[in-house]
């Protein structure tokens, strides 16, 4: 459970810190996961609930940057008023005993928003190879444009005098001999910035900062790197069904898929940087080098105080704007993670495991934790699914004694606190293995991030009914869904998901993005009102029931396969 939960950490760490311009970055997030992760298994109601870094949180800390930056607010105040009103408005939810609230929100809004996060995460990956891209292009010679250094006779190189000064030169009337391209010395000269035409040595050497130097091949090393990342960790997960090894084998490597293809890009990264002569080629985490914020204006200070910087007295009211959407998406995450451990421990029939749910409990807790995060300048952390299932099932015991060709029979559930404890207790320790975790490239977490949004679309029964549409109806699943319901009106309620969507992605993409969480929250009265008055409620049930408990740990089935919400 320590690496399961490590992985997404270190993931959405350098993620957090390329969005931010490393306002918050890994040390942030990992120190907001263990000492959130602890503090909610210490105290909580439902402690197989694991809290963690998510897809919609991540969009939330990426809208709020991005609208500080264009009114060009204080991040820090203002992300610290909309966590404190967050947990206002989730403290006025629970004293109205407002968690009955989330029998209104059904599969299709679920679906609706895992499709948007999936999106995301498949769009994210490419849009960062293309920046990678235009600022390293591929091309085929190459030579150094910045000032040479060193003990060789390079003069012989050129057929005319160039100075080589502590500056750029300012004219660019030198003519080259065609041996130069071939030249490389990097015995004396690091490989820092290079190009291919002598006209451009000006115009590259003002518009690109050091810090995104033109390295050789660096964008083709960065499109290996993400896309084998994602290959190795899908190859891993699709293990799980093959006829090698035997079945926990499969089920052991497919479940730390992600984290060993990880390691495996790390591992060909530092050979490619050894090959080179010791020069990295590619984007790493950036780690300060001791236990503190990564935003240096911050300087050694945790502490952020919501009058940290002057704004405008609207600013503080207008706060809650935000802080009302993030509430609504707190509430998803952490009420739905929980009916669904709920009804995995409703399958074992032990009184052991019949208890008390504990649903507002638990989203308090969470409300005051974003409080904690905004005060301390950590990123929001909420329920994660996929590794609460995975925790559930690490501490579920099956029966030994069932026929052959029979599948185990779950028998147990070890409902208890220790694992989610110590677990975060560990994560705590890695924000001391810096040097190590500044080796990991950013492509990497990329590959991780293209992997999350493949193997999230799957999950959802939307993915199935749009994969049955180009299937013949006597190849189809005995499910209630597909024979209880008229292809018709399966095609036309899909089509409404798609639509709604498509409608919520464009307003993501564009200058309303501040839109985007008061049109999700309107899907819920748009099912509730407007659906009845097309579909049946038979056909609503069928279409919008809970899922059927025959896919419940299922062998062959993943985390993220039991999974319908947002990762």
């Amino acid at each position: 459970m320590f690496i399961a939960c490590l992985a997404p950490a270190l993931t959405f760490g350098g993620i957090i810190a390329d969005k931010t311009n490393n306002r918050l970055g890994v040390n942030e997030m990992l120190m907001a996961s263990s000492v959130n992760g602890f503090l909610f298994g210490f105290v909580s109601g439902q402690p197989l609930m694991i809290l963690g870094p998510t897809g919609p949180f991540l969009v939330f800390e990426e809208m709020v940057y991005d609208l500080c930056h264009s009114l060009q607010a204080d991040f820090w105040t203002v992300r610290c008023c909309v966590s404190l009103w967050t947990t206002f408005f989730i403290i006025i939810l629970v004293a109205f005993e407002g968690s009955f609230m989330i029998r209104h929100v059904t599969r299709f809004t679920e679906e609706i928003f895992a499709l948007i996060i999936a999106v995301i995460y498949l769009y994210e990956p490419f849009k960062k190879l293309y920046k990678i891209f235009l600022l390293n292009p591929v091309r085929s010679n190459y030579y150094y444009d910045y000032p040479l250094s060193c003990s060789c006779n390079i003069s012989s190189l050129f057929n005319t005098t160039l100075p080589f000064e502590s500056s750029y030169p300012s004219s660019d009337n030198y003519s080259f001999s065609s041996s130069l391209a071939n030249y490389s010395c990097y015995q004396c000269i690091p490989p820092k910035r290079f190009t291919s035409s002598s006209s451009s040595l000006k115009t590259n050497y003002t518009s690109i900062s050091s810090d995104e130097a033109n390295l050789p091949n660096k964008a083709l090393l960065s499109f290996i790197i993400l896309l084998g990342t994602c290959f190795i960790a899908v190859a891993l997960k699709r293990f799980r069904r093959s006829n090698f090894f035997g079945r926990t084998t499969r089920q052991t490597l497919s479940d730390f898929g992600m984290t060993i293809a990880l390691i495996c890009m790390v591992l060909f990264d530092m050979l490619i940087t050894r090959n080179a002569g010791g020069h990295s080629l590619t984007q790493k985490i950036t780690v300060p080098r001791s236990i503190r914020p990564s935003d240096r204006e911050r300087g050694n200070l945790w502490f952020i105080s919501p009058f940290r910087r002057s704004i405008p007295y609207w600013a503080y009211f207008a706060s809650s704007f935000p802080a009302i959407l993030i509430s609504v998406v707190l509430f998803f995450e952490v009420e739905l993670t929980s009916i669904m451990i709920q009804s995995k421990l409703k399958c074992v029939h032990s009184s052991k495991v019949i208890k008390g749910t504990g649903y507002h409990l638990d989203i308090l807790i969470a409300g005051v934790l974003i409080s904690i995060s905004g005060l301390f300048g950590l990123p929001w952390i909420c329920a994660a699914p996929v590794r609460s299932i995975a925790h559930v099932a690490s501490l579920s015991r099956y029966s030994k004694t069932h026929a052959p060709g029979e599948k185990p029979r779950l028998i147990d559930i070890k409902d208890q606190r220790l694992t989610n404890i110590g677990v975060h207790i560990l994560i705590g320790c890695t924000i001391f293995a810096g040097p190590i975790i500044r080796k990991i490239p950013v492509a990497a977490l990329f590959g991780i991030f293209l992997y999350f949004g493949i193997v999230s679309i799957p999950g959802t029964q939307l993915f199935s009914r749009v994969k049955m549409i180009f299937i013949p109806a006597k190849y189809h699943p005995n499910v209630g869904y597909l024979r209880r319901v008229r292809q018709t009106k399966r095609f036309i309620y899909t089509i409404i998901q798609m639509i709604a969507a498509g409608l919520l992605i464009s307003i993501k993409i564009t200058s309303f993005a501040f839109l985007f969480p008061f049109i999700l929250v309107l899907l819920v009265p748009f099912r509730k009102w407007c659906l009845p008055c097309v579909f049946t409620e038979r056909e609503l049930n069928e279409l919008d029931g809970d899922e059927e408990e025959g896919s419940i740990f299922d062998d062959e089935t993943d985390f993220y396969g039991q999974v319908h919400l947002p990762i």
